[in-house]
């Protein structure tokens, strides 16, 4: 089948200046069953031991901290976060730290009034204590306020392994996002306030855009009262990662080739535990390799993680270079390491490497990509990182983005020709099963009904791909009692790897959006306890590369992530100069089930929780063919600002019988925002595809509308009724997708439309602003067409003759 280049999707060129948006009254519902008096009595005594114990906070401190005042307050219902912000919560002398997630639940303010004398004298009119009071109605929508107690401060690692006071101990701090000069000023005061360097030292910080984290090195004495400051959000131990590497011997690798990657090939950063940069596999592909951490001063992987990483991350499918006795460098490597060897493993933690104990991970990471970014001789285009935190899982130990996570995202935003790529996360179900039959009975439902199988930090990521793992064929390796017993691979080939965690992720986003072969469990029931096949995991490059021990096996994600980081490459190298939403589009529009038969029961929450969009291809990714036809349009769109594409696509697409497909992908790189719980990127696109109107028609009508008006507050969908019969709805529908900024969505048709569909097909992008503040901001995207036949119609050619012909007119 012949290959071809994409091709251009046309932009219509209508009027579309949208109205003016109109100043909108909101009505807050009044909450069922409330009897305002004791409401009003029960916040008023809330609010004085609030100030009661801030009071007790900057007596104690006086002398050291000026201590700053923040508290939460718990929001019932959806309200318009601009509006209540300026035109309640300011005039009541309160800052907005962070947003619950859609809305709901507890804000965190600073309080600019101390005695919150405001507030309660606002709520005492609001509840009928103060005779002929003002309404004040936007209480309805307030439930409480409340001080936030230490213990909801404190993570799952450190409740697992408190501090104590026989020797110091490293955790990370982190602080409410106040302003600059509040957080550098209450950091500074912190550390005069314990002076002894033995007992508090602060090793590190780091201020972000959206966060603040400190590195302390402390005890438990001093840690619990540093609990009480009302600017401490969280506390935690730094986290421990863990690998279980498996030698995989007996390969004579003599008469295997080994090819450099080409000169103009682009580069990929593992970020990791280093490599072995003399591997005679790796070598030949290794640009740079730098060590950002002090804990160990060997520049080498003694972990043997960054050199199975950087393994699939250039060649791919390492079993396949077996196979074919060939080893075909896709892309120069380069190599950050940030852990190391654990040389002296307590026996309570089964890690097997550890971070710089007095360094953040974040400001590691930070300094590192910037360092590799910024230089332009390294021409890097992808950010491999598979590692995370088991105790940071997504809406279990916390509903607000990890510290790691947001920076990765800020790094994406300000570097957008990069693509950044995230591992999932895995758990074993041997954690939560004690019986074969138990996991066997349980899965898959378990990837998403039990939530310490949620994605962990930083998989949630939302700038990032992120990648889940399938079950590769199966194999199961002679133990020597093989033929004996029966093994029961838990996951059928392209079921959704046992051990690989689920979304959804922040605000509901599909995650992962992809997935690669990671590897699968095989097991069996031996005298009551359950053993494991190794045909189960999947071949990787060793860290010890002498004699037998080239090769090595394991399984996770954390080797699925680096496949995809490999298309990634390969698809840059083609596409050198194009952004990461553009290779984003394109590896989301090649991705889809390898098998969906294997996932028919499985039912849609499921597999978009498990497998996002599917596994991607690269062939498809950088090639139309005859009868699968990719249009492609990369630009950038206003706030509250609509676009229309249009196509004509031709009779024989719908009129000759055979299965047939339309896709549309859409990628962009908003900003983000960790205290923004109701909606983490600044702004969301979304788009809708029309069949049989003509496109002056659709201009007109979304040009009639205005969006903050149509966009209410919980859904971003735009629903026109006079077209509405003329849409093509589209899997998986807008409320799913919209709140990512990775989204794809098709329509199969395996037999003729009932209805008739007739060209031309309208594509309409809408851009709906959710928190910028400038009003000129400008959004980059790049939003793709496929269309498929499974027929020879010649798809290809009539439409790009159609484009010609239109560029002609």
């Amino acid at each position: 089948m012949a290959n071809y280049e994409h091709l251009p999707l046309p932009e219509y060129q209508g009027d579309l200046n949208k109205q003016k948006n109109k100043n909108r009254k909101f009505m807050y519902k009044f909450p069922e069953g409330r009897d305002k008096i004791s409401f009003g009595q029960q916040n008023i005594n809330k609010a004085d031991e609030i100030v009661s114990s801030f009071t007790k906070l900057k007596n104690k401190y006086k002398d050291t901290i000026d201590v700053n005042l923040i508290y939460r307050i718990r929001i019932n219902q959806s309200v318009d976060i601009n509006s209540f912000d300026k035109n309640i919560l300011s005039s009541m002398g309160m800052e907005i730290l962070s947003v619950a997630e859609n809305k709901k639940g507890y804000w965190v303010v600073f309080a600019n009034e101390q005695d919150l004398k405001t507030f309660k004298e606002k709520l005492a009119q609001y509840s009928g204590l103060v005779q002929n009071g003002a309404k004040y109605d936007f209480f309805n929508a307030i439930d409480g306020i409340d001080d936030i107690p230490p213990e909801e401060k404190i993570g799952k690692a450190l409740r697992d392994r408190p501090l104590t006071n026989d020797k110091a101990e490293y955790v990370n701090i982190e602080l409410w996002r106040m302003d600059d000069p509040k957080l550098i000023k209450f950091i500074k005061e912190l550390e005069q306030a314990y002076p002894n360097r033995q007992l508090f030292r602060i090793t590190d910080k780091l201020i972000t855009r959206s966060f603040a984290l400190l590195r302390v090195r402390t005890i438990k004495s001093i840690l619990d009262e540093i609990l009480q400051l009302k600017e401490v959000a969280w506390v935690d131990r730094p986290f421990y990662p863990l690998f279980k590497p498996y030698e995989y011997s007996s390969i004579d690798i003599s008469d295997i080739k080994i090819n450099p990657p080409s000169e103009d090939a682009v580069g990929i950063l593992i970020i990791d535990s280093g490599i072995v940069s003399n591997h005679p596999i790796l070598e030949q592909a290794v640009a740079a390799e730098e060590n950002y951490q002090d804990g160990e001063m060997e520049i080498q992987d003694t972990v043997g993680h960054g050199t199975a990483v950087s393994g699939c991350a250039i060649f791919g499918d390492i079993e396949e270079c077996i196979k074919n006795k060939e080893f075909n460098a896709t892309n120069w490597l380069f190599s950050a390491k940030v852990m190391y060897k654990n040389k002296e493993i307590p026996e309570e933690i089964p890690a097997q490497a550890i971070f710089d104990p007095e360094k953040l991970l974040e400001h590691q990471l930070h300094d590192l990509v910037k360092d590799f970014l910024d230089n332009p001789l390294y021409n890097i285009k992808v950010v491999n990182i598979s590692f995370g935190n088991s105790d940071e899982i997504w809406d279990l130990t916390s509903n607000r983005q990890f510290p790691l996570a947001s920076l990765i995202d800020e790094l994406a935003l300000d570097y957008p020709q990069v693509v950044f790529i995230v591992s999932a996360g895995n758990e074993s179900p041997q954690n939560h099963y004690t019986a074969l039959s138990e996991i066997i009975d349980n899965y898959p439902d378990y990837l998403v009904k039990n939530p310490h199988f949620r994605i962990i930090n930083p998989a949630t990521s939302a700038l990032s791909l992120t990648v889940g793992s399938i079950a590769p064929p199966i194999k199961i390796m002679d133990d020597g009692h093989t033929h004996e017993d029966i093994w029961y691979p838990i996951a059928e080939v392209n079921q959704p790897s046992p051990f690989s965690r689920a979304g959804y992720g922040i605000n509901g986003m599909i995650k992962p959006e992809l997935v690669e072969y990671g590897g699968n469990l095989i097991l069996k029931e031996m005298y009551g306890a359950i053993r494991e096949n190794p045909g189960g995991k999947i071949a990787l490059l060793s860290n010890n590369p002498y004699g037998e021990h080239i090769f090595t096996i394991n399984y996770g994600t954390s080797f699925a992530a680096p496949k995809i980081a490999n298309i990634a490459g390969k698809i840059s190298n083609v596409f050198p100069h194009k952004s990461s939403n553009y290779i984003k589009n394109l590896i989301l529009l090649s991705a889809d089930y390898p098998d969906y038969s294997v996932l028919k029961d499985f039912g849609e929450d499921t597999i978009y929780r498990t497998e996002g969009y599917g596994r991607p291809n690269y062939e498809k990714a950088i090639y139309s063919s005859d009868n699968r036809v990719v249009l492609l349009n990369e630009d950038s769109i206003g706030l509250n600002k609509v676009k229309v594409f249009t196509v004509n696509i031709p009779d024989a697409f719908f009129n000759t019988k055979g299965y047939k497909k339309i896709t549309v992908a859409l990628t962009y790189n908003p900003p983000t925002r960790s205290t923004r719980g109701d909606s983490y990127l600044g702004n969301r696109l979304n788009f809708k595809l029309y069949h049989s109107i003509d496109p002056n028609e659709l201009v007109k009508k979304f040009a009639e509308i205005n969006i903050n008006e149509q966009v209410n507050d919980d859904i971003d969908d735009i629903d026109i009724n006079e077209i509405s019969q003329y849409e093509i709805k589209l899997e998986p529908g807008p409320n799913r997708r919209i709140v990512g900024c990775h989204q794809k969505a098709w329509k199969e048709f395996k037999q003729k439309p009932k209805k008739e569909i007739c060209p031309p097909f309208s594509l309409v992008l809408i851009n709906t602003n959710k928190w910028i503040n400038d009003e000129h901001y400008s959004q980059d995207y790049c939003i793709s067409l496929m269309l498929e036949h499974k027929e020879d119609i010649g798809l290809y050619n009539l439409i790009r003759n159609e484009l010609r012909q239109r560029i002609r007119i």
